[in-house]
């Protein structure tokens, strides 16, 4: 069944547009544990059918007829959490929503063979020996010792369930523990926005001291470039100066330099071990070069969200003297927080400028103006059009102005004539002007038309909240003066963005899942106590997310909302088959949720464990690309582990405290 829904699934996925990609690829990958499900359900109720009816159509067909309400209820609980993800905007909308699409349509898929391949495949294969192989004589073999073996756990689940209802108040402290627990994790572990991973490629930014002529930019890029080719995992790099990897242009004396690594299989480093050698020997070499290394998809993302850098303090303020005072109050101390690599003050180092002052006086006997003598320095330091020249079919404009001995030197320009078109007298120019030299700022930043001083940094080895945490502490110690505005940017504000919009998708996908549920069992309590799991759940994501160093961020939130659907699925087929048997032999609640419990724990941990161990590969990062889908996988492994004992104990003892031991249908469900 897995290969013909995942070729089925490829071909409805190239109908509706979709290309191979890290997500789509990583969908298929989750949904090779969840696309499994529907059948094992199905299959494992014809099994059980076939050991009560000798008839095997009619077995077939009642197993079938049994299952047809739950499972595709349940399904579609799995699928409509998706629908919500519709809504997000941005980078986690455009690379999540490849994902969404690729699991329902696979999904949906499972749903459809599990009622029509799988009935026939069981009613032309299916044989009595097989119905009858964990009762049958003969020696014990490895599928009727394991067969065995669940059916004397299901007698037991069925007996510690029986014993259990009977003590709400011991669950209700288990479920608050949970509660307690869960608030504990999510503030201990780590936030971040799109998880790490090695890309085998990465660009360094550089930045030269502004006015940096463009050959001494040149210079000193070639020591980085002998670095980079020295880098044993390197395997080549291409610089551009004077542009950036947008192609737009830039100053001369900034630019980036592309760096590619040989495969991870042919290097003992990581690619952030690399930039971090290549950081040290750069800074080392050419000190005054200022450097950024990001890895390239990173970077696209970055600039997508807006976000010029991981960490980002933005100071805004009318005065720009008090922005860099207080600037450099907050940069010695940034600087030391743990975390943060190519961290930058935000005052970029001056600039040497030549200021000129015209003698008002001098110039108006000469018959010139001040605006005169401005116009003719002008033209001699950068040119005037003098015609053009025509080379084949183009034509190439000619521009005449000083030479370089003249215009970067005081001599020269004090010797250069300037001459007064009203009298037609010249006079030099170093008597009717005084020049002085002195630093100046090199750049202006604005943001919505407000000065800022930009504070920024990139962030490795911690997550990005602790990070933060540390950042606003630093501010707190400081505040900013009166005037002064401070706004934290970068990765955190697209993470708060993002984190914003899926706690939105999380509670759209609850009410979503308690529609269908509504539907399904016609009540609130029903839904309202499976409901209850997911939540509780959480824990045990959040735990795993903790235990293994992963930060809680856009992938393993998603992780936390698909747990919604696959945590609702076994809670539907558990109660569904309670009230199955209520309805059929007329039993209370608490006798039906017993037999439930017997029955439903065979495929419920069938389920369960094919999800986990399809999802192992992902969680365990094997494979290219899958540590976008790494934190993902292991909030779901987490969750579901957690889920299913919340499912088989908490759940009917919550059912049974509200609806009472000795509940009975009113009339039989249809």
């Amino acid at each position: 069944a897995i290969p013909l829904t995942l070729a089925i699934t490829v071909l409805l996925m190239w109908l509706l547009g979709q290309t191979f990609n890290l997500m789509t690829l990583g969908a298929m990958a989750i949904a090779i544990g969840l696309v499994i499900d529907d059948a094992v359900v199905v299959t494992e109720n014809i099994v059980r059918h076939a050991r009560l009816t000798p008839d095997r159509t009619l077995a077939v067909r009642e197993a079938v007829q049994e299952l047809v309400w739950p499972v595709t209820s349940s399904t579609i609980t799995t699928v409509v959490v998706f629908l919500p993800l519709g809504l997000l905007q941005g980078v986690p909308g455009q690379f999540f929503a490849a994902l969404s699409l690729t699991l329902t349509v696979s999904v949906l898929v499972s749903l459809v063979l599990a009622f029509t391949l799988i009935p026939l495949l069981a009613e032309q294969f299916l044989t009595s020996a097989d119905a009858e192989a964990e009762t049958a004589s003969g020696p014990p073999t490895l599928a009727r010792r394991i067969g065995g073996a669940l059916d004397s756990l299901s007698d037991r689940y069925a007996n510690a369930l029986g014993v259990v209802l009977h003590h709400v108040r011991a669950m209700l402290v288990v479920a608050l523990v949970l509660v307690a627990a869960g608030v504990v994790a999510y503030r201990v572990v780590g936030t971040g926005f799109l998880p790490e991973m090695d890309e085998g490629a990465f660009i360094l930014d550089y930045f030269t001291p502004g006015g940096t002529a463009l050959a001494e930019t040149d210079r000193q890029l070639h020591v980085i470039e002998r670095i980079l080719a020295e880098t044993p995992e390197i395997s080549g790099s291409s610089r551009r100066t004077g542009a950036e990897l947008g192609m737009f242009a830039t100053e001369q004396n900034t630019g980036d330099i592309a760096v590619r690594l040989v495969p991870p299989s042919q290097r003992s480093r990581t690619i952030f071990e690399v930039m971090d050698e290549v950081r040290a020997k750069a800074e080392g070499s050419v000190p005054r070069v200022r450097t950024e290394f990001i890895q390239i998809l990173s970077d696209i993302l970055d600039d997508l969200s807006g976000a010029s850098r991981p960490l980002e303090i933005k100071l805004f303020g009318p005065d720009l003297d008090s922005l860099e005072h207080y600037a450099g109050v907050l940069s010695p101390e940034v600087e030391k927080i743990e975390g943060l690599e190519d961290f930058f003050g935000g005052i970029a180092e001056p600039s040497a400028e030549m200021a000129m002052r015209v003698r008002t006086g001098a110039a108006a006997q000469l018959g010139l103006t001040p605006q005169g003598v401005s116009a003719s320095v002008s033209g001699a330091m950068l040119g005037v059009e003098a015609g053009e020249v025509r080379l084949d079919d183009r034509s190439i404009g000619v521009r005449v102005r000083a030479p370089d001995a003249v215009r970067y030197s005081t001599e020269g320009l004090n010797a250069l004539p300037v001459l007064a078109p009203a009298t037609g007298r010249t006079a030099p120019l170093g008597t009717l002007a005084d020049f002085s030299t002195h630093d100046v700022r090199s750049e202006h930043l604005r943001e919505n038309q407000q000065q800022m001083i930009d504070i920024t940094a990139g962030v490795e080895g911690r997550s990005l909240s602790d990070v933060i945490a540390d950042v606003r502490a630093v501010l707190a110690a400081h505040p900013a003066p009166e005037g002064i505005r401070v706004e934290l940017g970068g990765r955190y504000a697209s993470q708060q963005a993002a984190f914003s919009a899926l706690l939105l998708v999380l509670g759209l996908a609850a009410v979503s899942v308690l529609t269908v549920m509504v539907l399904q069992f016609r009540s609130f309590t029903e839904p309202f106590v499976i409901l209850v799991a997911a939540p509780l759940s959480f824990v045990g994501a959040l735990a795993l997310l903790l235990a293994t160093g992963t930060a809680l961020n856009v992938s393993s939130f998603m992780g936390l909302i698909l747990l919604i659907g696959l945590i609702v699925k076994n809670g539907i087929i558990l109660l569904d088959f309670t009230y199955h048997r209520m309805a059929d032999a007329g039993v209370d609640l608490e006798t039906g949720i017993r037999e439930s419990a017997r029955v439903r724990l065979r495929p419920i941990l069938m389920t369960t464990l094919c999800t986990l161990f399809g999802l192992l590969p992902l969680a365990l990062g094997l494979g290219a690309g899958s540590e976008l889908q790494k934190p993902l996988a292991l909030a779901v492994i987490g969750g579901l582990a957690l889920s299913t004992p919340i499912t088989l104990f908490v759940v009917p003892v919550l059912l049974v405290a509200i609806r009472g031991a000795d509940h009975r249908l009113m009339s039989p469900r249809p």
